[in-house]
This record gives C-alpha cells, structure tokens and sequence, in this order.
C-alpha cells in the first residue's frame, strides 16, 4: 500500500502540476489575448486624417483683395481740414498755457526764500465771472492745488488731441 500510496500521491502531485499548468497556461492565453487588443491600432484614427486631405484639396484657395477706400468728395475734404486746423489751435494754445505754466513756477522757485517750503506763499488766486464777481485766496495750499490740477489737465487734453489728429486715407 505504501507503494500505491506514494504512487497515488506521485499522481496526486502529477494532476496537481497539470492543474498549476493549466491555469497558467489559462492565464498565459489571457494576457497573450489581452496584450494584441491594446496593441492593435484603431483603424478609425488612420482613417481620419485621410478624410481630412480630400477636404484640404476640395476648399478653394483664398483671394485676398484690397478693400477700396471711399473716396471723399470735396466739401468731405474741406471739413477734414477745418477740424484738424481746430485742433491744432487747439494743442497750440494748451502748448502754450503749460508753457506758461512751467515758467511761472520756475520763476517762483527761483525767487522763492529757500526757508519755505511752499513757493505760492503771498501769491493770490482771483476767480472772476462775467458779472465781475470774484474769489480771492491767498492759501498756498489750495493755489499749489489748483496749480497742479491746472497742469495735469492740460496735459492730459493735450494727448487727448494729439492722439484725435489723423488723416483720412492715411
């Protein structure tokens, strides 16, 4: 019995290692199967770009034209100037009014006692309306205020108009 017993569990051990190498071959055919399936290229990828060629070759190539200016009548033209020559006046006198500006301020500074710190000490702000109604102050504060509002404003219109003047057609 001992014979047939270490037979029968040499064939015990036998269908054991069929069974362990069935089911590695089971799992060996799976991941054989498996591996093609995310190796395999869609064919539908390929197949759009192939689409794609026929589309490009079909579009027609694109023209490019010049787009016509309109052209300006006379009386258009002659408006086009007055408004630029309005508006150069305009930058000139603001050019000037700044100018004015910066002198007057230098000319304080200049004359101004270095032991102040406010150059518009004793100078005077007259606001007056048409009815010679008027508003007087001598604060250095408030006249370096108004000063200074003056000049950024100026300034400010200045490149408003500068940047407004262009030429039709141009």
């Amino acid at each position: 019995m001992d014979l047939q017993h270490a037979n029968g569990a040499d064939v015990k051990n036998a269908a054991t290692k069929e069974n362990n190498n069935v089911s590695q071959n089971a799992t060996a055919k799976a991941t054989a199967n498996a591996k093609p399936e995310v190796a395999k290229p869609q064919p539908a990828k390929p197949q759009e770009p192939a689409k794609d060629e026929p589309k490009a070759a079909q579009e027609p190539p694109v023209v490019t034209t010049e787009i016509s200016k309109p052209v300006l009548t006379l009386e258009t033209k002659l408006r086009k100037v007055d408004e630029l020559h309005r508006k150069s006046v305009q930058r000139l006198n603001l050019i000037s009014r700044i100018k004015q500006l910066e002198a007057f301020e230098v000319n304080l500074a200049q004359e101004n006692d270095e032991l102040e710190d406010n150059p518009y000490q004793g100078c005077r702000l007259i606001i007056e309306d048409d009815k010679k109604r008027q508003f007087i102050t001598t604060t250095p504060g408030l006249i370096r205020l108004v000063s200074q509002f003056i000049y950024g404003s100026c300034n400010e219109k200045l490149v408003e108009i500068e940047d407004s003047i262009n030429f039709p057609n141009a």
